[in-house]
């Protein structure tokens, strides 16, 4: 007889974490320091291939990969920013339920602030990286709008004059 269990238990997923996410997770379980910010950005985005979007954003974009339970999910940093990377129909990979799927693509983005875009967009176009756009000129910004490899966005802006921001974070 199957075991009526079987479908209710999570599988065995292999995890990876970076030195800084092993050494923060063994202060939080001894109670020594450190809390969830609630304030801290994070975007999560569905891709079709874990492997191919870390080496993207790691290689190509500057995150850094501070844990990987592959073949689901994997997290990144770039700053302040937290990129969650998650496999569509994966356990806990925060499906939206009633039947739907998560899927990569559509027009949601994340926005990332380079110092020269030309150069960065020309850095990104010589290693192969799609562009949906050229360089556009924005509100005291200019832009451009590229995928990785899931087609997923990533809009990457310079601040021009006029370019305001927030001081301090609030």
């Amino acid at each position: 007889m199957a075991d009526p269990l079987r479908a209710l238990r999570l599988p065995v997923v292999p995890v990876e974490p970076g030195e800084e996410f092993a050494a923060s997770l063994l202060r939080r379980l001894e109670h020594r320091t450190g809390q969830f910010t609630p304030g801290a950005a994070t975007a999560r985005y569905f891709v079709t291939d874990l492997d191919a979007a870390v080496s993207f954003y790691t290689q190509q974009l500057g995150f850094a990969e501070e844990l990987r339970a592959a073949p689901a999910f994997a997290m990144l940093y770039r700053g302040d920013l937290r990129l969650l990377l998650s496999v569509p129909g994966q356990h806990g990979a925060g499906e939206p339920g009633a039947g739907e799927l998560s899927r990569p693509g559509g027009s949601n983005r994340i926005v990332l602030g380079v110092t020269d875009l030309a150069a960065t967009v020309g850095r990104l176009r010589a290693s192969g990286v799609r562009f949906r756009t050229g360089i556009a000129a924005g509100i005291a910004v200019r832009q451009a709008l590229l995928e990785d490899p899931s087609g997923n966005l990533v809009e990457l802006f310079e601040p021009v004059a006029g370019y305001h921001e927030r001081q301090g974070g609030t």
